[in-house]
């Protein structure tokens, strides 16, 4: 296993260790370690332990809050822990944290070229160990749902280094409670109300879930994950796919009808109004009704015949709202779906970009930007009360995301140390929008560092207690 110490050598050698695609600064180590197997990698948990070391996990560090950047401490990187296997069972591929969402896409087209792995995070260089530790979604989980709908099995290490196996469907909480051969007797924290469908606040608690789920979407505090079993979904006969350009009441009439017709779609995203004058403004790129809405949608077709009805209906709802064919782009091959995921793709990748050169110049700036949800049939009302409130701080900030689940991710660019605080405050305040409206803080990357406090806003102060007593003594055993 390689390790090095020195938080000056690591800072100059690996300054990739202290940071994640959040640019928060800052970051700090007095030891890295890289285990190349699960047997170093226990080895170092437990030392880490017995030196009273606190130990932060690295992945892909593609996260977006600072869970991967460390403030002290020790650093264990699961960059080393590769492989993907077959299982006994057809649909299911044992994959260690280590490999990314590209290399289980590319295990798949090689060696069961009929399925796909569902999850799709914007971030395709992300580890699976991350997507499980965050419980990340994408665009696709509006018809697949969240990684926890796709993780069949996990092996996790806990913090004294003892390895668990946990199987779905092996150990289930029974009105909270449930004994466990290493874990002991674990009790869930009684929470006031119900958390909302799509959440990554906080521990996932339902009273009779699964134990694998209480892992799963955990932030790395309950255990390093060494291996994940996932489940595999087979292919569509075709996807279609369609960028709709069209204005803001047809934007909402249109995603209305869309969520009320029979349609499979797999996504159904939005962006709002500035993002395409920000693209044309920070790119090179030009697009029709550049100061309008774009609403995306992906359909999985099941046979040429169901393509001819799904195009009719598409058609017919668009006629219907007034928009124009020539103000949609389309496509069923890979090449043209490819044109579309690349347009929502490089609305955040130019944010984080900018982001990132504002950093260099200024260590204080970072990313600020909302992964708050609220019920779906309530996402209109809520855009309208985000907007208010970005435009009150004066910071240039773009609207994108998941419409049809109600998850919208405001992302602001502060240019100073004062816009930094106004775009903090405001993120605050639509945070507390959210959660009024029976939403969340956090609906796909966690809270890390950086969203930890809005937790508050979220939970009692008796329910955030009752979830660290939880992880206190599990990371105990």
């Amino acid at each position: 296993m390689r390790t090095i110490k020195g938080t000056h050598f690591i800072q100059r050698e690996h300054p990739e260790l202290l940071k994640d695609e959040s640019s928060l600064s800052g970051g700090n180590c007095q030891v890295a370690a890289w285990p190349s197997d699960q047997t170093e990698a226990a080895e170092y948990m437990k030392e880490c332990l017995e030196d009273g070391v606190p130990v932060t996990v690295s992945g892909a560090r593609t996260g977006i809050t600072g869970g991967a950047v460390p403030f002290g401490g020790a650093v264990v990187s699961t960059e080393l822990l590769k492989g993907i296997q077959a299982t006994p069972s057809a649909n299911i591929i044992r994959v260690q944290a280590g490999e990314t969402l590209d290399s289980v896409q590319e295990y798949c087209k090689t060696e069961k070229p009929d399925m796909f792995y569902p999850p799709d995070p914007t971030e395709t260089t992300a580890s699976i160990g991350g997507t499980i530790a965050t419980n990340a979604s994408g665009a696709g989980s509006y018809r697949y749902g969240s990684t926890r709908r796709w993780v069949a099995g996990l092996k996790v290490l806990l913090l004294s280094g003892r390895e668990i196996n946990i199987n779905r469907g092996d150990h289930r909480f029974s009105r909270g409670k449930l004994k466990h051969p290493v874990l002991g007797t674990i009790t869930l924290p009684n929470l006031d109300k119900p958390q909302p469908v799509k959440n990554a606040a906080g521990l996932y608690i339902l009273p009779d879930m699964d134990l694998i789920d209480l892992f799963i979407g955990s932030d790395g505090k309950l255990g390093l994950i060494v291996s994940a079993d996932l489940i595999l979904s087979r292919k569509p006969h075709a996807i279609a796919s369609f960028a709709v350009f069209c204005n803001e009441d047809q934007f909402w009439e249109l995603r209305s009808d869309l969520i009320s017709s029979s349609l499979p779609m797999r996504e159904l995203e939005a962006m709002a109004e500035t993002c395409l004058p920000f693209l044309e403004k920070n790119t090179e790129k030009s697009y029709p009704q550049s100061k309008g809405w774009v609403l995306f949608t992906s359909i999985d077709v099941a046979s040429e015949e169901e393509l001819d009805i799904i195009l009719e209906t598409l058609e017919m709802i668009l006629e219907e709202k007034g928009i124009s064919i020539d103000n949609t782009w389309g496509g069923f091959d890979e090449k043209e779906r490819k044109r579309l995921k690349e347009l929502r793709h490089l609305l955040p990748e130019t944010v984080n970009r900018i982001i990132s050169n504002i950093s260099s110049r200024n260590s204080m700036i970072h990313k600020i930007s909302t992964d708050t949800a609220v019920p779906p049939e309530k996402l209109e009302e809520y855009y309208r009360t985000m907007k208010n409130i970005l435009l009150n701080t004066g910071v240039e900030y773009v609207i994108f995301g998941h419409s049809g689940q109600g998850h919208l991710h405001a992302n602001l660019i502060p240019e100073n140390s004062d816009q930094l605080l106004k775009a903090q405050r405001a993120v605050e305040l639509i945070s507390i929008e959210a959660v009024k409206l029976g939403g969340t803080v956090s609906a796909e990357h966690g809270t890390g560092k950086l969203k930890a406090p809005l937790l508050r806003l979220m939970y009692s102060s008796r329910e955030l207690n009752d979830m660290n007593l939880l992880i206190q003594s599990i990371s105990s055993c």
